[in-house]
């Protein structure tokens, strides 16, 4: 069924609609990345020096690899959530190719869909936020810090998609309990997305083609109940 539903997602890629996605999207990332490095530089000027050149200098070095690990964690949360501004072109596109004998999802409402973009970035930034100790323990042991931000924002991100797309043809309740009869899947979901979105360059493209692939998988577990 994944694998399936992946398929028909990278079969759609050229499809124009996607590529206006992309373009806006990355445009909204780029202004979110602006502003976090603004702000995490402005941070660092007012940090008080300690009089020490070498511990200034270290406490400096720190904080850059810190910040800098930080962009790269919080870059598919970023992306997901500009994603989720133009979810409704996306899945139109599915819809129009794929499922045009059935009934169109609701397109969401602006202002639902932006606040549902920032809470789910909000959520994933707290999330990353509180596991920052452990994230700087485990730089001393690289596949473990992988794998713990793979299944954390691969939960994080495939509940995001899964209900964004849900909301769209189902009452919030009805898709809240779908998700969760079927965590599993959603959780696996959303830990192939993240794991495609670390790869350089590709990472651009997957949160489109993402977004699309959980259409179809929504519309086979909804079938299978």
């Amino acid at each position: 069924m994944i694998a399936a539903s992946f398929r028909r997602a990278l079969a759609q890629l050229p499809d124009p609609a996607f590529r206006s996605v992309l373009v806006k999207s990355l445009l909204v990332s780029l202004v979110v990345f602006v502003l976090l490095g603004v702000g995490l530089w402005s941070a660092l000027l007012v940090v008080p020096a300690t009089g020490y050149a070498w511990l200034d200098w270290a406490i400096a070095a720190l904080s850059s690899l810190g910040s800098l690990l930080g962009m790269m964690l919080l870059f598919p949360a970023v992306m997901t959530a500009a994603i989720g501004l133009f979810l409704d072109d996306i899945a139109d596109a599915v819809e129009r190719r794929y499922y045009a004998g059935e009934e169109p999802g609701r397109p969401l409402a602006t202002l639902p869909a932006v606040w549902s973009a920032l809470r789910f970035l909000g959520v994933v930034l707290v999330v990353n936020i509180l596991l920052l100790p452990l994230y700087a323990i485990l730089l001393f042991f690289p596949p473990l810090l992988y794998g713990l931000s793979l299944l954390v924002n691969g939960y994080l991100v495939g509940r995001e998609y899964f209900e964004a797309v849900a909301f769209r043809y189902q009452p919030r309740v009805e898709a809240t309990q779908l998700r969760r009869r079927r965590r599993g899947d959603v959780w696996l979901c959303g830990v192939l997305i993240v794991l495609l979105l670390t790869i350089p360059l590709v990472n651009f493209l997957v949160p489109i083609v993402a977004t699309a692939f959980m259409v179809h998988v929504f519309k086979r577990l909804r079938a299978t109940g």
